[in-house]
């Protein structure tokens, strides 16, 4: 009577009973350290005990495709879960994976400093070009964040914050623009006048703008502004730029380039600073 049922559990074909007797006869104690040893299972007995445990995995998996019980497949990976060569077998590969991420992030990096820094060695005319990036990013920022009408109601600050990006972005961009790169423009350079004529209306209001330092404050109070508005969001990410091309802006008004003081480190990708 009890042979259905054992059948329905464990089918014929699929070798799970002569796999668990294989085992039981292997590990009659089950899969525990030796308490004669002082370093417990040694490599070679975890790898057999974590073979076995894939093996197992792997008959549950044709059980359930031919039709054998859920709940025997749950178990088995249930089993293998908790076995500790299989849970340290799992944490070495999240170990590597996790190092892989960060070699790949740090490579990143290094590419992205050694092209801020081919920008910096250009001097205020490379400095220039990042920071009309930045500023078309506030711009972009700033505006979506006016776009959001219903958040105006429930955090009215943040959307004011977000008016005034906005217009800082668009001061930054007439502030930064090659307007006789702006001209041969087929379709903006329509606009060049216009632009051309609200940028010597900043010159003529904001003198303290045209020069060098003057932008450096200009730039960190923009960034200071937006980085304490939230961690990680695209505000902070703002904040973040308009801050570094505030600082470069000020180290180059004192006759300081940033990038007179970096190097890269050999085999490494990684900027060291003298």
């Amino acid at each position: 009577a009890a042979q259905a049922p054992l059948r329905a559990w464990y089918p014929p074909g699929s070798g799970l009973m002569e796999r668990m007797l294989e085992l039981h006869r292997k590990f009659p104690q089950g899969f525990a350290p030796d308490p004669t040893s002082s370093e417990g299972l040694d490599r070679s007995e975890s790898l057999d005990s974590e073979a076995s445990a894939a093996e197992l995995l792997a008959a549950a998996a044709t059980a359930l495709g031919s039709g054998g019980g859920g709940g025997l497949g749950a178990y088995a990976a249930q089993a293998a879960l908790n076995d500790p060569a299989v849970q340290q077998h799992i944490k070495e590969a999240a170990y590597q994976q996790a190092q892989q991420g960060y070699h790949v992030a740090r490579e990143g990096a290094a590419v992205a400093v050694q092209e801020l820094r081919k920008y910096v060695q250009e001097g205020p005319a490379g400095i220039s070009i990042l920071c009309f990036l930045g500023g078309m990013a506030t711009t972009i920022v700033g505006f979506l964040g006016l776009l959001n009408i219903s958040g105006g109601l429930t955090s009215p600050f943040t959307y004011v914050l977000n008016a005034y990006l906005t217009m800082f972005g668009v001061v930054t961009f007439l502030l930064e623009a090659d307007m006789e790169s702006f001209k041969n423009m087929k379709i903006l350079g329509k606009l060049a006048p216009f632009c051309e004529q609200y940028q010597h209306e900043i010159f003529n209001r904001a003198k303290v703008l045209t020069e060098l330092r003057g932008r450096g404050f200009y730039y960190v109070f923009i960034g200071s502004l937006a980085i304490t508005q939230c961690v990680f969001c695209l505000l902070f990410l703002v904040g973040v730029w308009n801050l570094l091309m505030g600082v470069l802006c000020l180290l180059m008004s004192f006759g300081i380039n940033p990038a007179d003081h970096m190097q890269l480190a050999p085999g490494a990708g990684a900027p060291l600073y003298d």
